[in-house]
């Protein structure tokens, strides 16, 4: 613990060096002084306002908005531009979505996990959604744990389209956590998700609640459209 603690407090040290010799630029529009400015932030908080994205707890599924505008470009900016200080921002915004969502930290899930970027994404530093699952479970208070490996499709080298539409392979590792929340940095296919979730299910997991920061906006009328017809359901 003293050990984690030191590294910690060097790491936040060398990362004050450093925005003070090179301050970081915004994910979304470029500008100086933080990894999302000011007025992205506010863009982005008017569009979250504007998109409804109502995923009930009982659907074991939160995203915190469409994948569209700010969002989109900030998101981008930290998959494809290195913005490793938008994914601390992006983990924020799903942990307090999760507890908008009414998910109880310890009782309805007892550890995070995430989904693994393929290797040319890792290759180029870091991994977005273990970024983002690190930084919610430092704010859920919950252990992160890595419970996947991203297994090589054969088929994404033939035949482009396959591994997003069936989803890539994974491979679960055992793991004491049988309830655990699953990040993803965008829904779109939904294949994706649906091969991790199985993958930890075959290691023995029992109950999954995936959470990304953004899905498509088919994937968001999906989610609207199956919230209500289980409200009519029950009425």
């Amino acid at each position: 613990m003293v050990i984690h603690n030191l590294f910690q407090f060097c790491r936040g040290a060398l990362t004050q060096v450093v925005d003070a010799v090179c301050p970081p630029t915004c994910a979304a529009c470029g500008r100086a002084g933080a990894e999302v400015c000011r007025l992205c932030r506010c863009s982005m908080i008017e569009q979250l306002r504007s998109v409804s994205t109502v995923t009930p707890f009982e659907t074991n599924r939160t995203i915190v908005g469409e994948f569209s505008g700010c969002l989109r470009d900030v998101v981008n900016g930290m998959k494809f531009k290195k913005h490793r200080g938008a994914a601390n921002y992006l983990g924020g915004l799903l942990s307090r979505r999760i507890i908008g969502d009414g998910l109880v930290p310890g009782v309805d899930v007892h550890a995070v996990t995430w989904v693994p970027a393929p290797a040319p994404r890792r290759k180029r530093g870091f991994d977005p959604s273990e970024l983002m699952a690190r930084m919610v479970g430092a704010q859920l208070g919950l252990p992160v744990v890595r419970t996947l490996v991203r297994a090589d499709s054969g088929e994404r080298k033939t035949r482009g389209g396959v591994e997003r539409w069936n989803g890539p392979g994974f491979r679960g590792r055992r793991t004491p956590y049988f309830r655990v929340l699953l990040i993803d940095d965008v829904v779109t296919t939904g294949a994706t998700l649906a091969a991790a979730s199985g993958a930890l299910r075959t290691a023995g997991v029992s109950h999954i609640h995936v959470a990304a920061v953004a899905a498509t906006p088919k994937r968001v009328a999906e989610g609207r459209e199956a919230t209500s017809e289980r409200y009519r359901s029950a009425a």
